[in-house]
């Protein structure tokens, strides 16, 4: 792994962070917290390892999701033997997908640092406002009504468009789940805002790997487990995606076998 930066800020942000109050780690690991989800504890007691995600309002009305966490190393030995966290590989995946060309959150800070022994880091994302996740997305289309064919391939178009890019990189997400993958469609008490068009991209970059632009793990690692989570979709969508993403307009002996393969995570 690439050593990685100690602190990053993004030039566009830099002077309204510091108008806000965030001009040192401390000012970030310090914030009050709003926590979005239940934090990742590890280890006998609550400060041994840990990670957690907050919501933060800026002055100024735009919105951040601060991540912090402590000690919180990858399963990797060789990498938990190193101490880098699991924030400082997301940050290296980010600058990956980023030079791809793969659409992601905008990281706007990235900081680590030690402190008595323990090793501590932060990212801070800029909101991705308008957007929703798609398992929440589909939620929404349960409980009111799934959008027409030609919106729903057109959302699942652009999804694809992500997904190619980022494998002809030879990059998997490797946790491409409904919750990881967002689209430009805001929902407005309770019901979807469909646009005119669709744009998506990925969040929570963790996971990423770089297996090459052939190996198998692009469709066993990140097809079937988005798939596997979106059950929901209509099947005959799914295959429409998978011949899309395949470039053909028949399915093929080996396309079928795929698609046979997707079909029994969806069960």
């Amino acid at each position: 792994m690439p050593s990685t930066p100690d602190s990053y800020t993004h030039p566009e942000w830099s002077a309204g962070l510091i108008d806000a109050g965030y001009a040192s780690f401390d000012d970030w690991w310090n914030a009050e917290q709003n926590l979005v989800e239940v934090g990742n504890f590890r280890g006998p007691d609550a400060n041994t390892s840990w990670s957690h995600v907050s919501r933060i309002e800026l002055p100024d009305g735009r919105t951040v999701y601060l991540k912090r966490q402590q000690n919180h190393f990858p399963n990797n030995t060789l990498l938990k033997l190193r101490r880098i966290c699991t924030f400082e590989i997301e940050y290296q995946n980010y600058l990956k997908l980023q030079e791809a060309g793969v659409p992601t959150m905008k990281i706007i800070h990235f900081a680590t640092r030690k402190v008595n022994g323990d090793k501590q880091c932060i990212i801070v994302s800029e909101e991705l406002k308008g957007m929703s996740p798609v398992d929440t997305l589909i939620k929404s289309f349960e409980a009111t009504q799934w959008p027409s064919r030609k919106d729903r391939l057109a959302m699942l178009q652009a999804v694809v468009k992500v997904v190619k890019t980022m494998h002809r990189a030879g990059l998997i997400h490797n946790a491409l789940y409904g919750r990881h993958i967002y689209l430009n469609i805001p929902i407005v008490e309770g019901r979807p805002q469909l646009p005119e068009s669709y744009n998506a991209c990925l969040i929570d970059l963790e996971r990423t790997k770089s297996p090459g632009p052939k190996s198998p793990k692009l469709i066993k690692n990140d097809l079937e487990k988005m798939f596997r989570r979106i059950r929901q979709w209509p099947a005959r969508d799914c295959l429409w995606f998978l011949k899309q993403y395949l470039g053909i307009d028949k399915l093929t002996p080996e396309a079928k076998a795929i698609a046979r393969k997707i079909a029994a995570t969806r069960k």
